[in-house]
This record gives C-alpha cells, sequence and structure tokens, in this order.
C-alpha cells in the first residue's frame, strides 16, 4: 500500500503553501505587455497535471530519491542567464543580454501564472506524507514557487533554442546546456520529472512562436 487511510485527505489536498508574491503578481501582469503578450498557452492551462494520489507521482518521488546528490551541478545551473553567458564567452560571441533578458522577463509571467493555476506541491512536501526521505533537497530562492511546469525547464530550453538558432557554430552547447539546467532541477529534487517534460514542451512551443520574431 502506497498511503494510509489516515493520510489520504491531506495527500489529495495538499498543495503549495502561500499566495504568490506582489513581485510575481507583477510578472504575470506584465505577461499582456510582453515579447509573449499574443501567445496562447490555454492548452498547458487546461491540462492536468498528475495527481498527488496517483502511481505516477508516488514513482516520480521513488526516482527522485534514487537520482545522484550533486549540489554544485544544481547550484550552477540554478543562474539560467549566466550558464549561456558562459557558453557565449567561451565561443567569442557577443552574449545578447538584451534579447535574453527580453526573453527572460517576457516568459516570466505565463509560468508564474501556470505554476499558480496548477499549485502542485514540491517534491519535499509531497514525499514527506508518503514517508520517503528525500536526501539533500536543496531550497534555493528559485524553487519558492509551486512545481508544476519547472520554470527553469522552460527558460533553459527557450532560450537554448534562440541561441542555437543563432549561433548555430555552437548550437550543440547551447542545447545540451538547456537540457542540463532543466534535468538539474530533478537532480536538486526540485522538481517531478513530469515538471520538467512539460516545462521543456512550454520552452519549446515558445520558441515556435518568438523564432520568427526576433
Amino acid at each position: 500500500m502506497i498511503y494510509t487511510f489516515e493520510n489520504i485527505d491531506n495527500i489529495k489536498s495538499l498543495k503549495y503553501p502561500g499566495q504568490p508574491s506582489e513581485k510575481q503578481i507583477k510578472k504575470m501582469e506584465f505577461t499582456k505587455k510582453g515579447v509573449f503578450a499574443e501567445f496562447d498557452y490555454s492548452n498547458f492551462k487546461h491540462m492536468s497535471r498528475p495527481a498527488n494520489e496517483s502511481i505516477q507521482t508516488y514513482y516520480e518521488l521513488k526516482t527522485l530519491k534514487a537520482l545522484p546528490i550533486d549540489e554544485d551541478f544544481v547550484k550552477e545551473k540554478d543562474d539560467v542567464e549566466k550558464c549561456f553567458e558562459r557558453i557565449c564567452t567561451k565561443n567569442g560571441i557577443e552574449y545578447p543580454k538584451e534579447l535574453v533578458h527580453k526573453l527572460i522577463k517576457g516568459s516570466a509571467g505565463i509560468i508564474q501564472d501556470l505554476k499558480w493555476h496548477h499549485n502542485r506541491p514540491r517534491p519535499i512536501q509531497l514525499a514527506k506524507e508518503y514517508g520517503i526521505k528525500l536526501t539533500n533537497q536543496m531550497i534555493l530562492d528559485s524553487m519558492k514557487t509551486p512545481s508544476f511546469p519547472s520554470g527553469h525547464s522552460t527558460t533553459g530550453i527557450l532560450l537554448s533554442k534562440v541561441l542555437a538558432n543563432k549561433y548555430p557554430h555552437a548550437s550543440h552547447e547551447f542545447i545540451k546546456e538547456g537540457k542540463d539546467i532543466s534535468y538539474s532541477r530533478n537532480i536538486g529534487r526540485a522538481h517531478y520529472p513530469s515538471d520538467s517534460k512539460v516545462g521543456e514542451s512550454l520552452g519549446n512551443s515558445m520558441y515556435q512562436f518568438i523564432k520568427e520574431k526576433i
């Protein structure tokens, strides 16, 4: 048995605690003005995220528990912008700071809107109810939002695709970095694999929308 009758109601009803901060609300409001103002993400809003009490969620928690521990990797990939700036510097590319900032700012509100709409608890919250000990759970400032979808996966894939298209001679490095950024959130036990998968899908959709406009 995965859970007992004593805590089934807790498992089913568990959400991320609190409400959006003033800063997060402003990000959501900016969505209507930024580069993604006309981007239709309703399909991501209407999709069902894995239920807390589902077999999928239980096995996702077990998967996270079994992953290797690498704090340095998680911290290195936490600052998405610096990750891509390092690749630009390594390859003698002038870092397109203005473009990157525009994409990050424009996508942030959509990510926050989806996170608070689905309001999935973070793995560490739900693991406690299942009696699963997630070792070395890191709590970084970027992890203080609901879990679904992963914002790092979204932004990492979006930026990797944009930069790979803009600088094809370094495309392999950019694409790999986007994937590494996404995976780092699983290594940090911050996101379920399904958060990352949907975040990557959102990032790809944003890229398809924006690629002809930049």
